[in-house]
């Protein structure tokens, strides 16, 4: 299947797969945000053991064209929800001069290295998001892979005196295929700092033999470019993937998702659309459910809040 299951699931060496999922309360649907998959399953293998473990139905997200397609052939339906970068990593010439600009200067502040699987930098890990520009604000839920186990792998750009300054976790996705989970970069990171980490790290997959690496999704954008496939060519957007867009849009003050792609676009990668899908219905209240279950609303009620105080104390000070 290689890249073909949703974003942050992985293959591993099992007899059967693990599935991790919520029960999302208003459309009654179990989200199966999380898995692990045996590597010698087809989607189909993979769809049989969902309708199995899950009789009543289930919600996925972060589906992969051919995938959600398959999905859609079986009657489950679908939103497109935005878009992830992939980088092919035999040709990491594509890279503008802005960028190597900026990867020389990050390369000044410290060096790059993967650290070990272990509980204390796991705490560690915790512990610097503290100190990103939303360390302080709720956390995004089941969006991305935070766990510590063999297959995920962490790297940081850290000073002589081993001070991060930034953190890039990477999932492994398949024996050519690798996944980003969480970005974090210091506050007060000089510039060059995350294209100095994404860039190095690049190159150290690239040595190990993987081909693809996957910037991770986007949601809500559109790129130019993107590819027009047999999918989107047959599903036309629905209501659904229209409010879910124009609410992404609204909520950009609590959530900067352009600034999110500017920066993965920076790579140069190929931009492929992702999909919700969910059988045996996709109901629109799931879209509410989602918006709760990932931690959405919480941060976006606490920018609106720390907006208005902000605008009540500039009135205050001009009057």
């Amino acid at each position: 299947m290689k890249g073909n299951i949703p974003l942050s699931w992985s293959h591993k060496n099992l007899e059967f797969p693990k599935f991790h999922s919520v029960k999302l309360p208003l459309s009654g649907l179990p989200w199966v945000h999380a898995a692990e998959i045996p590597a010698s399953y087809s989607m189909e293998d993979l769809y049989n053991k969902l309708k199995s473990n899950f009789p009543g139905g289930f919600l996925l997200r972060g589906c992969s064209s051919e995938f959600a397609g398959y999905l859609n052939k079986k009657g489950c339906e679908l939103i497109r929800t935005g878009a992830q970068g992939i980088v092919d990593l035999e040709n990491l010439n594509k890279l503008s001069r802005t960028v190597t600009d900026l990867v020389r200067r990050g390369d000044k502040q410290g060096m790059v290295k993967e650290v070990a699987l272990s509980e204390i930098n796991r705490q560690r890990v915790s512990e610097f998001m503290t100190h990103t520009t939303y360390g302080s604000k709720p956390q995004l839920r089941y969006l991305f892979n935070n766990t510590f186990d063999s297959n995920n792998r962490c790297f940081v750009l850290c000073t002589d005196e081993d001070k991060w300054l930034g953190v890039i976790t990477v999932s492994v996705m398949g024996k050519c295929y690798s996944h980003t989970e969480m970005i974090l970069r210091k506050k007060k990171a000089h510039a060059g700092v995350m294209e100095s980490l994404f860039v190095s790290v690049m190159n150290i997959l690239r040595d190990e033999g993987f081909k693809s690496f996957s910037l991770g999704e986007v949601p809500f954008v559109s790129p130019k470019g993107m590819e027009e496939n047999n999918l989107r060519r047959t599903i036309k957007r629905s209501f659904h993937e229209s409010f879910l867009f124009k609410a992404g849009d609204t909520l950009r003050f609590a959530y900067n998702y352009k600034g999110l792609f500017n920066f993965k676009n920076k790579f140069a990668p190929e931009w492929k659309p992702v999909y919700i899908c969910a059988t045996p219905k996709l109901p629109f209240l799931s879209l509410i459910d989602l918006f709760c279950k990932t931690g959405y609303l919480d941060l976006s009620h606490s920018e609106l809040m720390t907006n208005i105080k902000g605008y009540s104390r500039i009135s205050a000070s001009a009057g």
